[in-house]
């Protein structure tokens, strides 16, 4: 068989077995394949792709980064900034609302050559940070009728309902915001929509807590910027990850790291993976004023982080592929796995040792003991991103 495009030599990591083999894989008209056949099979040499000693993946997901580019003043570039690190599935943060969302999906989704999807804002005109003022989440101004259109109109796209709980959004709105945002999910998904909560929470007013928000989210929501450092945090005095924090991951609440520049530091990495807890996925909260800024401006960035304070390979690898898929719901379309036959978006990384200093924002520094740099991006079967020296 003549293939369109053969990778060779490379250690292929399945996130669904969690192994890793050394096996040929190809693609056929955008699919993928894998060549039971021995030796090179036929394929133009120019399209044999050697990937000897690399690391072959699905395609990397970051699962909440901020990407309505010219809409929004945090709107960031998804082909300048996802494809060239192996991004290949990429999902808004929120950063449209009702009033917003068409547009965006106009300008910038269906324009992109990364795969975007997009979590809807509660509050109708979306996120307005970096504004003086930031959006007002009261439940009376929430548009229900609205965000349920959207979602009959744009099912394969919108992915959930994102709720920002923190003093610069709720004002004197208490836990109600959220309590909002769970009735509307809970009827959209009634109509058979995939609508998990996203809650951006961080420097919380003294009248909602940690407990009052994770007692309420459900299996499959998502609690992001939980290595957060304002206000009240996921530790108790000793340091130690509250107990309610851990119970509410094994219910089912899904923990993003979601790390952005400001929304971690390596003091509460460490006490973290310290105590065993491990976030389920890994994003980047990129937006376009950290764009390739340090510290923390990509989703490869918050895997080299993660990884120097502990958390193995494999666990990040499975946090930036198949359990965003899984939160996502969007499994079942090829994206988390290299499933044969399922559409070929395929990263290409080496991972190499470093003892390069990462920082944080905090003054906090730490080692590095591998670093993950992008050789390759597949999207549906075309090199879209190749470094010069592969």
């Amino acid at each position: 068989m003549q293939y369109d495009s053969l990778i060779i030599n490379g250690n292929v990591y399945d996130p669904l077995t969690g192994k890793t083999e050394g096996k040929e894989l190809a693609v056929k008209n955008g699919l993928i394949q894998f060549p039971n056949t021995s030796g090179i099979p036929e394929t133009n040499p120019e399209d044999i792709i050697d990937a000897k000693g690399k690391y072959v993946l699905p395609g990397l997901i970051d699962e909440h980064a901020h990407l309505y580019y010219q809409g929004s003043i945090i709107g960031a570039n998804a082909d300048t900034t996802c494809i060239p690190g192996c991004v290949t599935t990429a999902v808004d943060g929120g950063t449209t609302g009702a009033s917003g969302f068409e547009l965006f999906r106009q300008a910038n989704i269906v324009r992109y050559e990364a795969n975007v999807l997009a979590y809807l804002n509660v509050s109708t005109f979306g996120n307005k940070s970096l504004c003086l003022h930031e959006e007002d989440h009261d439940p009376a101004d929430f548009r229900e009728d609205l965000i349920i259109d959207l979602f009959r109109l744009y099912p394969d796209i919108l992915r959930g309902l994102k709720v920002r709980m923190c003093k610069a959004t709720l004002g004197g709105h208490g836990i109600s915001p959220l309590v909002g945002a769970l009735e509307m999910a809970d009827q959209i998904g009634r109509l058979g929509y995939h609508c998990p909560v996203i809650v951006h929470y961080d420097d919380l007013p003294k009248n909602v807590k940690l407990t009052d928000i994770l007692t309420l989210l459900r299996p499959g929501d998502v609690l992001a910027h939980v290595f957060q450092t304002k206000g009240e945090t996921i530790f108790s005095s000793d340091g130690k990850v509250f107990g309610f924090v851990k119970e509410a991951q094994e219910k089912g609440v899904l923990m993003d790291s979601c790390n952005g520049r400001v929304h971690w530091s390596f003091e509460n990495l460490k006490k973290a993976l310290g105590d065993e807890f491990y976030p389920d996925i890994i994003s980047s909260d990129l937006v376009r004023p950290s764009e390739y800024k340090r510290p923390g401006f990509s989703l490869l960035h918050a895997m080299c982080v993660l990884s120097a304070v502990g958390m193995k390979k494999e666990k990040i690898f499975d946090a930036v592929t198949c359990n965003p898929a899984k939160a996502l719901g969007i499994m079942n379309r090829g994206a988390g796995s290299l499933k044969e036959g399922t559409p070929a978006d395929v990263a290409i990384l080496d991972v190499v040792k470093t003892n390069r200093i990462f920082e944080d924002r905090y003054g906090g520094e730490q080692p590095g003991n591998e670093m993950f740099i992008p050789l390759l991006t597949m999207r549906k079967g075309r090199i879209a991103y190749r470094q010069i020296f592969f």
